[in-house]
């Protein structure tokens, strides 16, 4: 597995720097409404697995928050919110089984705004003066964090962290990824700092970025085991799919982006 996880990263690093740092912006655009799309798929599936179209619902509404969200426009974010939840909730009423439908609305509206309004902050984020690198900044420091609990748990790690929701996650390595963002930052500090940023607030940044990185995928845990799902995918080797490689970067993304916007 961590064999199969290094040969991706390879792989998938030098492109990753490409698009954050060289790419047009449309095309960086694309790619992550391209990435929200299969994550919405995905977020779909888990929640409503026997249910089409109430995953349709999700994917289609998902897709219009993403819009939304590029778009920059806070009108046509509150739009897309009120067509769905007002379209949503009028079919329930035609639903003999109203529990149900209720249920089924609440999941799929989870499942769109979880990876179609988290995910695509990072589009916002590029297009703020500085942007590539405070995307860089917030890759690096979720990275430093998910390596560091990962390590540290799997060598020091004795007490659980939360054993009903990640029965593998430990205390241990919860510091261990506090520590490797610090470290990260820094080394993102040395190579590309965030514009107009002293190495202090960086390294507070970094902590409060690992502290939203643990958070998410904890959550994205979360969501698996109430859906009873293993991964949310399989598109990417050793990694499973696109929720759980993102899940520790929305939340630092969308907090980059208001911190600074």
């Amino acid at each position: 597995m961590l064999r199969t996880r290094l040969a991706t990263a390879a792989v998938a690093l030098p492109l990753l720097i490409w698009l954050i740092l060289g790419s047009a912006p449309w095309v960086f655009a694309g790619v992550i409404v391209g990435f929200t799309a299969v994550g919405l798929g995905e977020s779909a599936a888990m929640a409503l697995p026997e249910h089409r179209p109430a995953r349709v619902l999700s994917i289609v509404a998902g897709l219009a928050f993403a819009a939304a969200v590029v778009s920059g426009r806070p009108g046509a974010l509150g739009a897309a919110l009120f067509a769905t939840l007002a379209g949503g909730l009028f079919v329930t009423l035609f639903d003999r089984d109203l529990p149900g439908a209720i249920a089924r609305f609440a999941n799929a509206m989870v499942a769109a705004l979880y990876a179609g309004f988290l995910l695509p902050h990072v589009v916002s984020l590029r297009l703020l003066p500085g942007g590539e690198r405070w995307v860089f900044f917030a890759i690096a420091c979720a990275m430093g964090s998910d390596t560091g609990a990962y390590f540290a748990g799997r060598f020091t790690g004795r007490a659980k962290l939360m054993p009903r929701v990640s029965p593998n996650k430990t205390v241990e390595g919860a510091v261990g990824g506090l520590l490797g963002s610090v470290v990260l930052a820094v080394f993102a500090w040395a190579v590309l700092p965030p514009p107009g940023e002293r190495l202090e607030a960086l390294i507070f940044l970094s902590l409060a970025f690992s502290v939203l990185a643990q958070a998410g995928d904890l959550i994205e845990s979360a969501l698996k085991r109430a859906y009873g799902a293993k991964d949310s995918g399989w598109i990417i080797p050793g990694h499973g799919g696109v929720l759980d490689r993102i899940d520790s970067l929305v939340l630092p993304f969308v907090f980059a982006y208001y911190v600074n916007a």
